[in-house]
């Protein structure tokens, strides 16, 4: 056996990857993407699409590849689901999706955001079909939904993961709560420093529990974010309560791999520790995914 240690990638669990086919292009497929992160050495990915599931894509994916866990879901936009569609949940839920995405590019917040600040022509063709109006989970009078309130109660049935898309940090801290009531026990606050979301990171504090996970993302740096404010939030916020993933797969931006090595390589350069690093990109997404007990015998298998 070798005594070398393993690379900062080994193990590493990507929870935000964006892969092919989708209705913008994509740099590599499903299929492709898996196999540059088995070949670099990572225990698993999730697949996120914003306009149909990739519940079975996720599956066909990890069959083919093998060697790592490959996770799909669904977002509740209005081209995938019809917006909060429970039975289309219950269906994912049923064919083994592991995370439920809140709307992205069909949340009310995001439709916002674009009409009123200048956005990049891949987020803008990203948001075509959307409603003019958008979705929110809550009621005029702020309260969560029926149908979101069933989809929670789904989500909790069946041990899945709730993520909270593109909703706005008020109706982010709402949902939340209506999920910790209603029994979720994993929840992945969905990049908080997008410019659609912007969530202080007070709020974050206040949010954060053991069954909060916030998923910093290395596009956020490509959008013009610093690796100081990134840190910065990891050390207010806790690096118990921290996913660093990518949100990569975009044409002309690197790879998912090269993504997330890039931001170990910046984040280990303004003093983040190995141990933290390893906390961020292996042990908490996978409690936040719930795949802890079975990841490593995973990867063991596959050696």
């Amino acid at each position: 056996m070798s005594s070398s240690q393993p690379g900062p990638l080994h193990g590493a669990i990507d929870t935000h990857v964006h892969s092919a086919p989708d209705v913008v292009p994509r740099l590599y497929s499903d299929i492709d993407v898996t196999r540059c992160a088995k070949d670099a050495g990572m225990g698993a990915l999730v697949l996120k699409n914003h306009y149909t599931p990739t519940t079975a894509r996720a599956q066909i994916a990890e069959s083919v590849v093998g060697g790592l866990r490959v996770i799909g879901g669904v977002v509740l936009n209005t081209a995938c689901t019809g917006g909060f569609g429970v039975e289309a949940v219950r269906a994912n839920l049923d064919m083994g999706a592991q995370i439920i995405w809140m709307p992205t590019v069909s949340a009310r917040n995001h439709i916002d955001y674009v009409t009123r600040a200048p956005v990049s022509a891949h987020i803008t063709a990203l948001t075509r079909g959307s409603d003019d109006i958008g979705l929110s989970p809550l009621t005029p009078n702020g309260r969560v939904s029926d149908a979101v309130s069933a989809i929670l109660d789904l989500i909790a049935e069946r041990a899945a993961t709730l993520a909270t898309g593109h909703l706005s940090p008020d109706e982010t801290a709402c949902l939340i709560d209506a999920a910790r009531h209603r029994g979720v026990r994993r929840v992945i606050v969905t990049h908080p420093e997008a410019p659609q979301i912007r969530m202080p990171l007070a709020v974050q504090c206040d949010l954060a529990g053991e069954d909060v996970f916030f998923e910093r993302c290395y596009y956020s740096l490509l959008a013009g974010d610093t690796v100081a404010t990134v840190i910065e939030a990891i050390r207010i916020v806790g690096v118990s309560s921290t996913i660093l993933a990518t949100d990569l797969g975009q044409i002309g931006n690197p790879s998912p791999v090269d993504g997330l090595a890039d931001y170990h390589r910046l984040l280990t350069a303004e003093g983040m520790t190995d141990t933290e690093w390893r906390t961020m990109v292996i042990a908490n997404p996978a409690r936040a995914l719930g795949i802890s007990a079975d990841l490593e015998a995973q990867m063991d298998g596959a050696r």
